[in-house]
């Protein structure tokens, strides 16, 4: 990780001593003003430098900058471009769970006390880190071919025809290793049968998958509402009045820099997350919703039904369903900026981790390329999820009340029954539950 990721710092206090002092404390060092490096560079140089100061989900990046844009100057991609667009961000997403299931999740689990026998499954054709290796190969792949005749995330991009050939073969890469890493099946197939919570632990104990092991696991552990809250989550774009349109003022206020450190949705915090696009969408991760609130298991679903939604439409990229844009909105236009020719826009992108939301303020030119940037900010997933009241906040508070008895005099604190050292199984519950959430950085999790 890069020094301009920055990092989180989470420190846990089960005991702080004063009911005004908060169990959980998140600080965070990322540079939330970088994207003022733009400033007075010419729009088509900005378009390629974004996804390269920000390389985590450097496609919704791009996308939420290109959006932006467009809304500002009042352009539109060519259909093709928006393909293509469309196609790298769901590659990117697949990719981006398929570590998480493979490798974070399990590593996060390994830790606990209390999951014993957690022992994922190894007899796969390309388990673990080689999966990964090849779902990014194939990412990267993917997208090479479409920037080969021009870049799809420039504003107003012009059409894209790469070769189908070895277009179809990089997303089937990606939808191989879903299909038998996690499903055990062709995703669409399992997407198709686990519309229930009975068909989840039904395909969990039957398939001999990781990611199946992963769900026995947190279930028969006990760990379904792990990190229950009751923070609420952000609405989909569109709705709610138009999300964008209630973001644009405070992020076009002077003091937008403390909006985007902490940002809150009618003065409250709220999440975005994949539990929340899924959420929304009701079916499978509603009905966990229902008995398990926010917990752990409704966000291990939320993972595996987007991944599988993505897999099987990038098994068919050229499908009708596969060129339907990626999130509903995503532009909102705002008009010139006031007393100036300031023309403002906003757009959002879907990240693998939640809404990203950039607005941009243009000095406009002849060429929309050769277009100015004034003004540029960016309102990220992990400063909505690691806000200090946060969801995130409010998760581990409740992991630390929940599992943990007060310290015994003369030794270590205890978890209930005994069963583990309390701050090591704290520790590791808490890592468990902030890898399901998700940073986008590197963090320093303590347990004073």
């Amino acid at each position: 990780m890069s020094d301009l990721a920055g990092q989180l710092d989470i420190r846990i206090q089960p005991d702080p001593g004063s009911d005004a002092a908060p169990p959980v404390r998140i600080a965070s060092s990322r540079p939330l003003t970088a994207a003022r490096v733009f400033a007075r560079k010419p729009l088509a140089a900005v378009a390629g430098q974004l996804p390269l100061l920000f390389s985590i989900c450097g496609t919704a990046q791009a996308l939420a900058g290109a959006r932006a844009c467009e809304a500002a100057l009042g352009l539109a991609p060519a259909p093709s471009a928006q393909w293509a667009r469309t196609l790298l961000l769901r590659a990117e997403t697949a990719k981006e769970h398929l570590w998480r299931l493979l490798l974070d999740w399990p590593q996060a689990l390994a830790g606990l006390e209390s999951v014993p026998q957690w022992e994922p499954p190894a007899a796969q054709p390309a388990p673990g880190e080689a999966a990964i290796a090849a779902a990014m190969r194939a990412f990267l792949q993917l997208r090479a071919l479409l920037g080969t005749a021009g870049d799809p995330f420039l504003p107003g991009a012009d059409g894209v025809e790469p070769a189908p050939g070895p277009v179809a073969s990089a997303c089937a890469t990606l939808t191989g290793t879903a299909a038998e890493q996690v499903f055990g099946a062709a995703p669409a197939e399992w997407l198709a049968a686990t519309g229930s919570a009975a068909d989840l632990h039904e395909w969990a104990v039957a398939a001999p998958t990781p990611a199946a092991a992963l769900v026995r696991a947190v279930t028969e552990a006990g760990l379904a509402d792990l990190g229950r809250s009751a923070i609420g989550t952000l609405p989909a774009v569109g709705d709610a009045g138009g999300l964008l349109a209630q973001l644009a003022p405070p992020l076009a206020a002077a003091d937008a820099d403390a909006f985007i450190a902490a940002p809150e949705l009618a003065g409250l915090p709220v999440e975005t997350t994949p539990f929340a696009r899924e959420l929304a969408r009701r079916g499978l991760v509603a009905e966990l919703a229902a008995a398990h609130g926010n917990g752990l298991l409704p966000r291990l679903a939320a993972l595996l039904v987007e991944l599988a939604r993505d897999a099987a439409l990038l098994a068919a990229p050229w499908s009708e369903d596969a060129r339907a844009p990626a999130g509903v909105g995503c532009v909102a236009p705002q008009g010139q900026g006031a007393g100036t020719d300031v023309r403002v826009g906003l757009g959002a992108a879907p990240a693998a981790r939640g809404l990203l939301v950039h607005r941009v303020g243009l000095a406009p030119a002849a060429v929309p390329g050769a277009a100015r940037v004034l003004d540029y900010r960016i309102l990220a997933p992990t400063e909505w999820n690691f806000h200090p009241a946060g969801v995130v906040a409010a998760g581990l508070g409740g992991i630390a009340a929940a599992d943990i008895a007060p310290p015994m005099q003369g030794s270590g604190s205890t978890l209930r029954g005994g069963a583990a050292p309390a701050r090591a199984e704290l520790e590791a519950r808490a890592r468990l539950f902030v890898t399901a959430v998700d940073p986008c950085v590197d963090y320093e999790l303590s347990v004073c």
